[in-house]
This record gives C-alpha cells, sequence and structure tokens, in this order.
C-alpha cells in the first residue's frame, strides 16, 4: 500500500483547514470507541448509570464534533469562506458533511435522556438493539459520515502535493465507519456465529457495499484495503487496551464474575476481502456496473470465508484464551457450559450442536453472494457520489 494515486489530482481550491477536518475525524474515533468500550461495559458492569465513562467519552466526542461544524457553518456564511463549496440550508451556508454531523450530533444528545428512560422502565438490555439505541446509533453514523463527506470534498479539491495526505485522511474516515458498522453487527459476528450462513448473510449486506463505495472514491492504490486496514487496527488497540481496567458486575444474574473489562474477540479479518475487491475493481474498470457488483460481491463472499473459517475454528477449538485473540470471553450474565466450544447454527445458542460441515452453509453463501452484489452495486454509486463531492 502505497501513495500512489488512481486519479488525476484535482485543481487546488480553498477549504476547510486539513487540521480542522482532522479534528473532526478524530472525534468520529473517539464516538466509536466509546461505542465499542460501552458495549464492553455492558457486557462486564451491567447497565449502571447513563454517566459512565464510554457514555460520557461519546457524547463529548459528538459535542466537539457538532460544534466544530457548527463553527464551519458560521464561518462559512457570515465570513464568506469557502462560499463556493457550501450547500445553503435555513439561510445558512456550509459543507455538506458539516450539516450531516451537526444533525448526527442532535440525534445522539436526543437519544440520552431517552436510553435513559428505557433503562429505567425496563432494566437490562436483554440485546445490543434496542429503540434507544438504534436512534444512538444513527447519530453516530450521522457524524461519522460527516466526516467522512469532509474527507471526501478535502481529498477531490486538494492539490497534487496534498492528495497523499487527504487520501489517507479519507481512509481513516473509512475506516471509523466500518468500525461503527462492525460494532453494529457484533451479535451476528461471535466467533461461534462463523461457521454459520447468518454471519456471511449480514457481512455481505453491508460491507461490500463501504469497501466498494471506498474503492471507487478514494485516490490510494488499495483505498478499500487502507479503511479495512483502519478498521482491524482500531478494534485491535481497543482490545488490547480493554483488559487492563479493571471491572466487577453489579447488576444480577451474575453467572460468569468478571474482574476486568471484556475485550472484544480479534477483529474480523476485513483487510483480505477489502484487497479483493480493490484489485477486482481496477482490473475490471469499465464493464457493466452489475457485473462489477456480482465480480465484487462474490469476491467479497469468497475471501471472507476463506479467512474467516480457518480462523473461526482456532478461535473457538484452539488455544485463543491469550492477550492477543481474547477466545473465549464472555459476558458476566452467560452460564458457562459446553456450548461455549460449539458452533452455533442459527443466531441463538442451541446447546448441543456440533461443527456444521462447510456444505451445508453452500446455499447460505449463494444467498451472501446476493446480498454482496446489491451492496456492491448500490456501494458504487455511493462510491460515484463521493468521488464527485466538492461542498
Amino acid at each position: 500500500m502505497n501513495g500512489t494515486m488512481t486519479h488525476a489530482p484535482a485543481r487546488a481550491t480553498p477549504g476547510i483547514p486539513t487540521w480542522f477536518i482532522g479534528t473532526i475525524v478524530a472525534s468520529a474515533a473517539g464516538i466509536v470507541v466509546g461505542l465499542l468500550w460501552d458495549i464492553s461495559w455492558h457486557m462486564t458492569v451491567g447497565r449502571d448509570t447513563i454517566w459512565t465513562p464510554p457514555h460520557v467519552l461519546e457524547y463529548v466526542s459528538a459535542i466537539c464534533a457538532g460544534l466544530a461544524c457548527g463553527y464551519v457553518v458560521l464561518r462559512t456564511t457570515f465570513a464568506h469562506a469557502d462560499d463556493a463549496a457550501s450547500v445553503h440550508f435555513w439561510g445558512f451556508r456550509g459543507p455538506i458533511g458539516a450539516w450531516i454531523t451537526i444533525w448526527g450530533t442532535f440525534a445522539m444528545l436526543a437519544s440520552a435522556p431517552f436510553d435513559d428512560w428505557w433503562h429505567n422502565a425496563y432494566g437490562l438490555d436483554v440485546k445490543i438493539v434496542s429503540p434507544p439505541h438504534m436512534v444512538l446509533f444513527w447519530g453516530m453514523l450521522g457524524i461519522v459520515v460527516g466526516a467522512l463527506a469532509l474527507t471526501a470534498s478535502a481529498q477531490n479539491r486538494s492539490a497534487e502535493r496534498d492528495t497523499v495526505r487527504d487520501a489517507w485522511l479519507y481512509a481513516c474516515a473509512g475506516g471509523v465507519v466500518a468500525f461503527i458498522f462492525a460494532c453494529g453487527t457484533i451479535e451476528y459476528s461471535w466467533p461461534n456465529e462463523q461457521h454459520s450462513p447468518v454471519f456471511y448473510v449480514v457481512w455481505a449486506g453491508v460491507f461490500p457495499l463501504l469497501l466498494a463505495g471506498y474503492s471507487r472514491a478514494g485516490r490510494l492504490t488499495y483505498p478499500a484495503t487502507a479503511a479495512a486496514l483502519v478498521c482491524m487496527l482500531l478494534w485491535l488497540a481497543i482490545g488490547q487496551i480493554l483488559p487492563h481496567v479493571s471491572a466487577v458486575p453489579r447488576l444480577a444474574p451474575i453467572w460468569n464474575p468478571r474482574t476486568y473489562l471484556w475485550p472484544p474477540y480479534f477483529p474480523v479479518l476485513l483487510v483480505i476481502p477489502a484487497f479483493g475487491m480493490d484489485l477486482v475493481r481496477r482490473r475490471l474498470s469499465g464493464v457493466d456496473p452489475w457485473l462489477l457488483s456480482l465480480a465484487l460481491g462474490a469476491t467479497f463472499v469468497v475471501l471472507l470465508c476463506a479467512a474467516q473459517w480457518p480462523m473461526a475454528t482456532f478461535m473457538v477449538h484452539g488455544n485463543s484464551h491469550n492477550w492477543l485473540f481474547h477466545g473465549h470471553e464472555w459476558p458476566y450474565s452467560t452460564r458457562l457450559g459446553p456450548w461455549e466450544h460449539r458452533f452455533w447454527p442459527t443466531e441463538r445458542v442451541s446447546a448441543g450442536v456440533d461443527d456444521p460441515p462447510f456444505v451445508s452453509i453452500v446455499p447460505g453463501l449463494m444467498i451472501a453472494t446476493a446480498a454482496g452484489t446489491i451492496a456492491s452495486r448500490v456501494g458504487l454509486a455511493w462510491g460515484g457520489w463521493m468521488s464527485r463531492v466538492r461542498r
């Protein structure tokens, strides 16, 4: 992976300073770090108060991103700075990425009292997916997508000497967006799920959209690969930090007492299908978009399965309970048993089920390929729009 460009550099035009965009991307990264930390907190401590450290990190990061983008809008409106690269809304002017980020900030802040009421009314979350969490998720997504749009605009308007720097900013923002979806699909991504078609269908329905978009719009030689690598490294870094934080459960029932924060499993090897998609998109450039999407979707599913099937075997049956892979780490409310060393055929644990043969998931992989094809086609269209964003 290097700094060679796949597009001709755009003519330099005035825009938001790179350090300012970097600050917004860092705020978006703070939000997703807080999200995974919050998941760990729920699995280790439980939901004890709204003012938990991960919640504070999430909301402070959101406020920083919202205020920064608010400043950009006011600066553009009243100082007529970057006026040619702005969109109008309610008499104000600003980059489209700033508007998306501001919307996400309001959604995140609105979710806080909703989430507090939900827990007071219904208690501990049975699942990560709940109505207030969905409002929170969409707010977070708005902020990280807004940061991605800002980096896309900077990349598309940068001078030749700045293109590599701005292209890497775009890849970092893309990695943050991929990260939030990795958190959002974590219920389907346990190692014990990764010999089940559910895992491949869910991931093929989500990540080819992102990776195809990055590959189409990014200006690095391997833009999707770079974004996937950023996502994996961020996930891995958090996994190395959390086990060093002491924590104990505070809500019953406590079936699996813990003494430190639950660390996320070793990240899914997303960089492998991302690299394959970058290669396929470059090799088949100019062909019919649907044929290209079919090739991208099939590449994603085949390479994800080739990489993750043996990795899941190691995680479930191998010596993976160590500082690097964090195998067999379970929430405090989980009653441990033989099921933890087996693969699950569906989303729900089914005790006594052995590892299914590979041939049994072939129909599921075909469905995943169809989902990946549709997601890739949407991603190519989205990437085409991102490659033209200059506002």
